[in-house]
């Protein structure tokens, strides 16, 4: 697949996140930068005696990690096969030239760092720089609270940058699951990985959470707030990670400027050994965001109902600019497809666009407007056929060239404000009197897997009604779901493929 990223951001060559995470390796210092290899320190919490930190003598306990300040380029290293029990919160500030990593050394399993019901197993706090790789991080307790497995804060009213995390396996944190008042917040500060910034005008920037695991954490996967509604950090990127039975919030980012979402995998999302079990959460959205953009992702799964949410995807509150969610697949989630929130807090009135989605069996989407021109959503495939839809839409949408599967007792919402042009409509009423009224021809329907890949049945035949006949969309992102061209002067098909008649 090469659907080519927004501007602004690389672009990835690889497919969806499942690309096996290592669990079992070897780092060879030689490896690292020149810089990184001049200084590192060794911890090897299997070791009987403490030592001096040197490979042959290493340090054998958290203690003594934190213990010391590290300097740009250097490295901390864990052994592999070992765990050390803790809150790790080593000190000191890397450079873009010379990031400090923390990682793992020698052959066997990832190294573990049980936080033993800690606030953190591994924490940072207005610092930069940092590289954190190739470690299991795990923070069980007997009763939740504010928890998490990494946590990177920035307090002190300053800017804070560079911090790539990748390849954790963050398993069983015992974070807080109940977004209800009073434990509201404990819930927002809890998940496998959480970055904060808290205080006037401290910010996070530059952060890239990429090919990590995370799983049975409550509170949440990952939560990213880089910011806040007045002044919010960049650089962010959250990239082919696999979160799976989460008691909370798959993924969200929150207060960042152009973040970039894509090629991860969320499943289950409101269970696991800590689940969710109070208020509401989503599978991946975003809050207070300029410009952010959801693509390429797998949600599916979410089973348990929260108060009004448990969707796949999310335009949440305060966003501002457009909201993007495009070439993604959502599957079997009990609360729909899609929300429009930003009516549910302060409003930013982004333009939510929706393109070139293929949903299954979601059958849901709802919307809290605020009376704006908020929705344009195009060139989707919403198929359920399990249960009658349910639809709300924003008070101002235009719902153009998608193709909709449903059951004849599902009504499709209609409103002075809602335009419909150019769908295809089998089973579920046409709403209006524009539209065809048939079968789409897909290859093979309801047949989606467990990732963006697995979604080829949605294809078009050569018999389809909906080829080469759809509505000229300007700014269409060029790409259809599979990366097929979409021209920008002729007509496209209706749905989310745009190639040849199979």
């Amino acid at each position: 697949m090469s659907i080519g990223a927004p501007p602004g951001h690389r672009a990835i060559g690889r497919g969806l996140v499942g690309a096996a995470l290592v669990l079992t390796a070897t780092v060879a210092l030689t490896d690292l930068p020149a810089s990184a290899a001049a200084s590192t320190t060794y911890v090897d919490c299997s070791r009987p005696a403490a030592g001096d930190g040197s490979q042959a003598s290493p340090f054998n306990t958290i203690g003594q990690a934190n213990g010391k300040t590290y300097s740009p380029g250097d490295t901390l290293a864990l052994a592999s096969g070992t765990t050390c029990t803790g809150s790790l919160a080593p000190k000191g500030s890397g450079t873009a030239a010379a990031p400090i990593t923390l990682t793992n050394y020698g052959i066997g399993a990832l190294p573990v760092i049980d936080g033993a019901g800690a606030p953190s197993a591994v924490s940072l706090t207005n610092q930069d720089h940092w590289r954190i790789s190739n470690l299991k991080l795990t923070n069980p307790a007997s009763s939740l609270a504010r928890r998490t497995g990494l946590r990177i804060s920035a307090t002190d009213g300053t800017a804070h940058r560079g911090f790539d995390i990748g390849g954790l396996v963050i398993d069983r944190v015992a974070g807080q699951t109940n977004k209800n008042s009073p434990t509201t917040e404990d819930f927002v500060q809890s998940a496998g990985i959480v970055t904060g910034a808290s205080g006037t005008n401290s910010t996070l920037n530059d952060i890239r959470v990429h090919d990590n695991q995370i799983s049975n954490t409550g509170g949440g996967g990952i939560k990213v707030r880089v910011g806040a509604m007045a002044v919010k950090g960049s650089g962010v990127l959250i990239e082919h990670n696999v979160v799976k039975d989460v008691g909370g919030d798959g993924i969200i980012v929150s207060y960042a400027d152009a973040p970039l979402i894509q090629y991860n995998n969320a499943s289950g999302v409101g269970n696991g050994v800590y689940p969710f079990s109070g208020g509401n959460f989503a599978g991946i959205w975003v809050l207070g965001d300029h410009n952010p953009t959801i693509q390429k992702n797998a949600v599916y799964g979410i089973t348990r109902m929260s108060v009004a949410d448990s969707q796949a995807f999310d335009c949440d509150w305060g966003n501002t600019g457009t909201c993007t969610i495009q070439y993604n697949f959502s599957r079997d989630n009990i609360g729909g497809f899609f929300l429009d929130c930003d009516g549910c807090g302060t409003i930013g009135g982004a333009q939510q666009i929706i393109r070139y989605n293929i949903s299954e069996n979601d059958c849901r989407m709802s919307s809290v407007s605020a009376g704006r021109s908020a929705l344009r959503m195009y060139n989707n495939v919403i198929y359920c056929t399990d249960r009658k839809f349910s639809i709300t839409l924003p008070e101002e949408s235009v719902v153009e060239n998608n193709i909709w599967v449903g059951t004849s007792d599902s009504r499709l919402p209609t409103g002075p404000g809602i335009q419909w042009w150019w769908n295809v409509f089998q089973g579920v009423p046409r709403p209006t009197a524009n539209g065809i009224v048939g079968d789409p021809q897909f290859v093979n329907p309801g047949t989606g897997g467990e990732t963006i890949h697995s979604v080829d049945g949605y294809k078009l035949r050569s018999t389809s009604p909906g080829l080469n006949n759809g509505s000229v969309i300007s700014g269409n992102g060029g790409r259809d779901y599979w990366g097929n061209p979409v021209s920008a002067t002729t007509k496209p098909h209706r749905g989310a493929y745009n190639g040849p008649g199979l």
